[in-house]
């Protein structure tokens, strides 16, 4: 008769098992240079987005939703600049050619008193269901003009793997709630909050 209390014991350690969140690879990626720790960051500008296909809109929505994220997961101050404000910045086309121009960095980060510079550039999108997005974002150190940190996200709907972390993320920020959910799949304003979700957590 004293098994009993054990056994139920049992049970509840199982079930508890059984309910816990399952663990969930990171989707996003990032390099850091190895003397990363020698920049003092607090104050880092955050560039609008850019891209072949991006419109003004869809820059200005990914720019809100990486500011979130970014502001909630780590203690940067961050700073979001207007294309008025550095306006020779998408010039350099850092995507393409590999490489920004130091001496632009370096101007703006002392016009507006920033210690690096967030800038991004959408590879790929499509804004209709299976969402995909593609971000490639550089943390430019305002001291050198060169990346101290990049970080790279490819997100597709229709890959098993990311709806499974999506799923979960919208349960953990949505509530769980299957309307929600169904929501999140075609709202390219919460897409792009996931995909910054992922990248702000490799910072």
């Amino acid at each position: 008769m004293f098994r009993t209390p054990l056994v139920l014991l049992a049970l509840c350690v199982a079930a508890g098992c059984a309910t816990a969140p399952r663990e969930r690879s990171p989707l996003a990626s990032a390099q850091i240079v190895p003397d990363f720790g020698t920049y003092s960051i607090r104050r880092v500008g955050l560039v609008p987005f850019t891209g072949s296909d991006v419109t003004g809109s869809q820059s200005a929505e990914l720019q809100g939703a990486f500011f979130s994220e970014i502001s909630a997961s780590t203690s940067y101050e961050i700073v979001a600049l207007q294309p008025e404000d550095l306006a020779e910045i998408p010039s350099s086309d850092p995507y393409r050619r590999g490489w920004y121009r130091p001496q632009t960095i370096i101007e703006v980060s002392r016009r507006y008193q920033l210690d690096a510079l967030l800038i991004g550039t959408v590879a790929d999108s499509q804004y209709f269901p299976p969402q995909r997005l593609s971000v490639q974002l550089d943390m430019v150190a305002s001291e050198t003009g060169l990346p101290v940190w990049s970080s790279s996200v490819h997100l597709d709907a229709s890959r098993a793997a990311v709806r499974d972390s999506l799923e979960a993320w919208s349960e953990t920020r949505l509530g769980g709630e299957a309307a929600e959910w169904e929501v999140t799949l075609i709202s390219p304003r919460r897409f792009a909050h996931f995909a910054a979700f992922q990248m702000a957590q490799m910072l």
